[in-house]
């Protein structure tokens, strides 16, 4: 049978598609009340996408996308796994500069750490790297969307439509290509396109002492992207990179060592610390299994030291002055 182009619709149009509610005080039917819940509420993120998702979405949503189940690390003399688990659940936090280890042993448990400022201003500190839970529950909470990101990461979580329509997908790994199937209400345009996506990473030279073994596809990236222009410098030149209002740093981009003196010019630039300052969203990833320098690790298990993990998650987090959050 001829198909025309015409007719020819890309995953994210179809199978990997899943449409929003709207808020509120909006015309169309299905809607929901966004309310930021009290510090300390615990929030099951696939009761959160049944509530913003439109009826059936979100089972079709957990039947299409897998997500990650974390390291499993073996711990104490019982053989515990206590990371081993899947990232379901959302905390709302008190806000601190300052995180501990137990905060961060709770993210490596699989909680998502939710941290606003009073100003506007929402943090999310979150183990795997699971950016369409992050835009379902800031929508349910605040009934907000993102209108441009600006993404730092070894690893670009960008693949292929036919990588897409050949598996059940991990959402990690493919979250930026996901967002163009996460549709607005009213007239189901994507939540972001990549060319909203701002996207810089940098690789250590590899050593002896790094975990785990180079995959050429960890970096890939849209066609109509120049894999020779997305060093740090040159991403923050491109027209709209320092405006992005939502900001997600995986802290692979800056571990171990080796990583942090490719990626620390970043760190001191002055359009950076505005960027930060001024993003309503920040999303801090972990990534624990990749923090020594590996694209692949095989078995998956906590690759960085936790008190540098801790010590750079909190620079990161109290990197800017506070600059006025883009409306």
């Amino acid at each position: 049978m001829l198909i025309r182009y015409s007719d020819w619709k890309r995953p994210t149009d179809d199978a990997y598609a899943f449409q929003l509610r709207a808020v509120a005080g909006s015309a169309q039917a299905e809607r929901f009340v966004p309310s930021i819940p009290g510090t300390g509420t615990q929030s099951d993120i696939r009761e959160v996408a049944r509530q913003v998702l439109e009826d059936g979405e979100a089972e079709r949503f957990e039947r299409q996308v897998h997500r990650w189940s974390g390291p499993e690390d073996v711990v104490g003399q019982a053989g515990e796994k206590p990371y081993a688990g899947q990232q379901h659940t959302f905390e709302e936090r008190a806000w601190s500069d300052t995180l501990t280890m137990k905060e961060l042993d709770a993210a490596l448990r699989g909680i998502v750490l939710v941290l606003r400022d009073g100003s506007g201003l929402t943090d999310y500190v979150l183990r795997d790297h699971h950016m369409l839970d992050v835009a379902l529950y800031h929508y349910w909470t605040t009934g907000e969307l993102p209108r441009a990101l600006f993404h730092a990461d070894r690893h670009s979580d960008w693949c292929k439509d036919s990588y897409l329509e050949a598996r059940r997908p991990q959402q990690a790994a493919t979250w930026w290509k996901l967002l163009e199937g996460l549709k607005r209400p009213g007239d189901a345009a994507c939540v972001l396109r990549e060319q909203d996506v701002f996207f810089t990473t940098g690789a250590a030279q590899r050593s002896t002492r790094m975990s785990g073994r180079d995959v050429g596809v960890s970096v890939l990236v849209p066609g109509f992207l120049d894999p020779g222009q997305l060093h740090w410098r040159q991403v923050l030149e491109q027209p709209g990179a320092t405006e992005a209002d939502w900001v997600s740093l995986d802290l692979d981009f800056f571990q171990p060592s080796s990583q942090l003196r490719v990626s620390h010019g970043l760190l001191r630039d002055s359009r950076f610390h505005g960027l930060v300052g001024g993003a309503k969203v920040r999303v801090f990833v972990l990534s624990p299994q990749f923090t020594n320098g590996g694209d692949r690790i095989d078995p998956w298990e906590i690759q960085g030291n936790m008190h540098s993990t801790l010590r750079l998650l909190n620079l990161l987090r109290r990197l800017p002055k506070r600059a006025k959050l883009r409306s």
